[in-house]
């Protein structure tokens, strides 16, 4: 039977792909990578997923409760696949992890194992490596990059050069391909980033432009619209490096995906706000699906109107 492998948008999940397929094809295993699961275009990734027929499904670092009408969809897709793993580093519902049970084979959750991390720091890629490649030591390597963008440690230039190129748009496929035998970066990867950089720098100048500061109780979070050339880690962390006063950075992209990301001792609780908009992570770092308005600079006026109320909801209430 052939294995069909769908992963997260982000690093954390490219890594992890790349130990499965390093381990799928260690074995003699054929290995076939189906696409992304993001927050961009979620409802067509997902109906791809569910259209697959005959294969072994190996999903990594998605979260479940991200899927709406959880049951229905995982009893079709059992229906037409066997669901081989399934691995989420996010915290979910009691609830949510017992019915994924019913249809998965293996499912890996931060929970389920004491590692280096605390259980709310634990990556889908340490899982992964743990998992199908104990001892491997490209797998250890893809778990220490993994790391470093997820939980923002800044120690291998390399993670950062990745993330990059994750945003760029290049080919996803061909990046876990060269990850899964050890080939971290090339000299491919070096021109496709440096097209990228050029991008980016105009795109941190709009972000400044259009930044807009709110305060909630004893927060202040900082908005603004970001292009799609930049990543929402990066969006947020460039929020907070220029502007002290910012408590919460908060980036919004035309899709209408909106990511949060809080300053080291600020005590909000992002992944529980992140849920008010269809989305999760972790306490420092969340995201989700913003569909009040039409967003777009012409339109922020109406936007930041729509969001502001929205947030007073859920911050004030």
């Amino acid at each position: 039977m052939l294995s069909v492998l769908y992963c997260s948008d982000q690093l954390d999940g490219v890594c992890a792909a790349a130990c499965v397929t390093r381990a799928l094809r260690l074995k003699g295993i054929s290995i076939r990578f189906g696409g992304t699961l993001g927050t961009d275009d979620k409802e067509k990734d997902l109906l791809d997923l569910a259209n697959q027929t005959n294969c072994a499904l190996f999903i990594v670092d998605y979260p479940p409760e991200n899927i709406p009408k959880l049951p229905e969809y995982l009893k079709k897709l059992a229906g037409r696949c066997t669901i081989a793993y399934w691995s989420f580093s996010q915290p979910q519902k009691e609830k949510t992890i017992a019915t994924l049970a019913q249809y998965a084979k293996r499912i890996d959750y931060s929970e389920t194992r004491v590692g280096s991390f605390p259980a709310d720091k634990l990556c889908s890629t340490d899982l992964a490596a743990y998992r199908f490649l104990p001892g491997d030591p490209v797998g250890k390597q893809l778990t220490a990059l993994s790391a470093d963008i997820k939980f923002w440690l800044r120690q291998d230039e390399r993670a950062t050069k990745l993330a990059d190129l994750l945003t760029s748009g290049f080919d996803k496929k061909q990046i876990i391909d060269a990850l899964s035998k050890g080939v971290i970066w090339d000299d491919i990867f070096e021109r496709a980033r440096t097209e990228y950089l050029e991008k980016k720098a105009k795109a941190f100048d709009d972000l400044l432009k259009r930044l807009t500061i709110k305060e909630y109780l004893t927060y202040k979070l900082g908005f603004s619209l970001a292009q799609p050339v930049l990543s929402t880690a990066d969006a947020c962390q460039y929020i907070l490096d220029k502007h002290s006063a910012v408590d919460v950075a908060v980036a919004l992209y035309r899709s209408g995906k909106i990511a949060f990301r809080r300053r080291d001792g600020c005590d909000l609780d992002l992944g529980k706000l992140a849920k008010n908009f269809d989305g999760g992570g972790q306490k420092f770092a969340s995201g989700g699906k913003f569909s009040g308005k039409d967003v777009s600079a012409d339109n922020w006026d109406n936007v930041m109107f729509a969001l502001d109320r929205s947030l007073k909801d859920v911050l004030l209430g």
